[in-house]
């Protein structure tokens, strides 16, 4: 009786797997449903584990099967769990460029966000500012020209001898700015925004700047279509029947609408980055899990840094659902020295990512 139940375990979880990885593949605006399903996989990861170990106790030759699946979809594994250590012999240090990727939450300017503690807008500003990076990508940016603890174009920029290119999305009453900004201690030389077809309030900035080496690189700053999703909604919703039914279809509803948001603005993306004539770096929240359609679809063009590079779950929401939702993406010149979900920094409700990258040499084509 317990070998069949092992059995019919081991067929679910064998066939929820090669769906939910085939899901990966499907456009949520064509099929919708394939967002929820690949948004599954880790379940069917998780379980496929398990099943290893109870046939390894039960029946050691029938654990074949789910090590085989381990083996055949280790990839997808690494994207939720990485093992790396950083490079044991860095490039010299002046060629080295060092990133910072970091979802600020507008400075926590508003007055629910720092209640607890006055001094966390002045802390955060003072944090970012005078970090060491060369290159800032920040989202849910905010600058208010008129108040010293949030005149962030000075404060980062200006002060620290950083270039600066911010795509607002906002400007409010009072002329604060709520949007992008790419800060570089690299000359900017171009400039621009990816236009999505549909409209919406979410954004993907790029900057090419000038290296010491001379080359050129691009530098994407993205904030796609946003979960939007409260992590009580999400408590009431597992906690009882009534919440499921109250919370659990507005939930699936957000849900649905991000999928098929994010499809769009992730191809639109891609066709942006496929015309650059530059290596590329792309830093930012992508509002998506490592198994959905718009991780699928970036990361089959570009490196992904936490895979490469990263170490242990590397969740990079700070909150009570563990999830990896910002990211660090990168094409074949860029080569990755180190990487770091800093999980220590809790000023916002995400973790600050740091990286160290080079530019490698072209690759010279043959009979050249």
């Amino acid at each position: 009786m317990r070998r069949k139940i092992l059995s019919f375990l081991t067929s679910l979880s064998t066939l929820w797997l090669l769906v939910g990885v085939a899901c990966q593949y499907v456009p949520p605006h064509l099929f919708w449903a394939a967002g929820f399903v690949a948004m599954s996989l880790p379940g069917a990861l998780v379980l496929n584990g398990v099943l290893l170990l109870l046939w390894l106790w039960q029946r050691p030759v029938w654990a074949l099967w789910p090590a085989l699946l381990i083996f055949l979809f280790w990839s997808q594994h690494t994207r939720y769990f990485s093992l790396n250590t950083p490079d044991a012999q860095p490039e010299p240090e002046e060629q080295r460029i060092k990133v910072l990727s970091y979802n600020v939450r507008v400075f926590n300017v508003y007055k629910h966000l720092h209640e607890a503690d006055p001094a966390l807008p002045e802390k955060e500003m003072e944090w970012v500012a005078e970090h060491h990076a060369d290159i800032l990508c920040l989202q849910e940016f905010y600058h208010d020209k008129t108040d010293n603890t949030y005149n962030s174009r000075k404060r980062i920029g200006k002060q620290q001898d950083r270039e600066i290119y911010v795509g607002k999305a906002l400007t409010n009453k009072i002329g604060a700015e709520f949007g992008l900004a790419i800060f570089s201690r690299f000359p900017i030389v171009e400039k621009g925004s990816v236009v999505f077809d549909r409209p919406t309030k979410n954004q993907v900035i790029y900057v090419d700047v000038k290296l010491p080496s001379k080359d050129t690189l691009r530098v994407y700053n993205m904030h796609l279509e946003s979960m939007a999703i409260e992590e009580k909604d999400v408590e009431a919703a597992v906690q009882s029947e009534a919440g499921l039914k109250t919370k659990g279809r507005n939930i699936a509803r957000r849900l649905k609408g991000g999928f098929i948001a994010r499809s769009y603005q992730v191809e639109k993306l891609l066709e942006h980055i496929q015309a650059s004539r530059h290596p590329v770096l792309l830093c930012g929240d992508l509002n998506d899990l490592p198994s959905s359609y718009t991780y699928q679809k970036l990361r089959g063009q570009l490196q992904n840094a936490f895979e490469e590079g990263g170490s242990g779950f590397g969740f990079t929401y700070n909150g009570k659902l563990p999830i990896r939702i910002d990211n660090q993406f990168y094409s074949d010149r860029l080569e990755l020295l180190r990487f770091d979900v800093l999980d220590q920094i809790q000023f916002t409700d995400h973790f600050p990512l740091e990286s160290t990258y080079v530019l490698t040499a072209p690759v010279e084509e043959e009979g050249n």
